[in-house]
């Protein structure tokens, strides 16, 4: 094989990974974040390494909602401030406009998956997870949500 071609492909291959790094770095920086209610489900696994699996409060429609039932189709979850937290204002199956602030996720009966429930800790941080975890997320347009941070008691966490 040439050697300019395997330059040309080596070079298509850095592009790539540099403009997915970039397009994940500008979101982080640029987006706004808002802080969800979530708690811990299962701290451990063995092929993956130390993670969290993530259940947050706004995954279960609240009883306001029990008419609705989603089987495997996309959701926009509106969410309005709770106190220092965001909750479900609203659920429907087009965006929303006016600016309100919503998630995109996928529903499965009363529960919605947003692609955001797993979160990696560094290698035996996972053993000793708090229960009183609250979530950072940052929201793209679209809905798209790309998890932060956790805290725990105000603080980040892991240490």
């Amino acid at each position: 094989m040439k050697t300019w071609l395997l330059r040309i492909i080596l070079m298509l291959q850095l592009t790539g990974l540099i403009g997915l790094y970039s397009y994940h770095l500008h979101i982080e920086k640029t987006a706004k974040t808002y802080l969800i209610k979530c708690e811990p489900v299962d701290p451990r696994d063995l092929l993956s390494g130390d993670y969290i699996s993530l259940r947050y409060e706004i995954s279960t429609l609240p009883e306001r909602f029990q008419e609705l039932d989603y089987k495997n189709q996309d959701v926009y979850i509106t969410l309005q401030p709770s106190g220092p937290v965001w909750e479900v204002q609203n659920v429907g199956k087009v965006p929303p406009g006016g600016g309100m602030p919503y998630l995109k996720g996928q529903g499965n009966g009363r529960e919605i998956t947003y692609g955001i429930e797993r979160y990696y800790v560094p290698e035996g941080k996972g053993k000793n997870v708090p229960n009183n975890l609250y979530a950072q997320i940052a929201i793209q347009p679209g809905g798209t949500a790309q998890l932060k941070r956790l805290y725990s008691d105000g603080n980040p966490w892991p240490k």
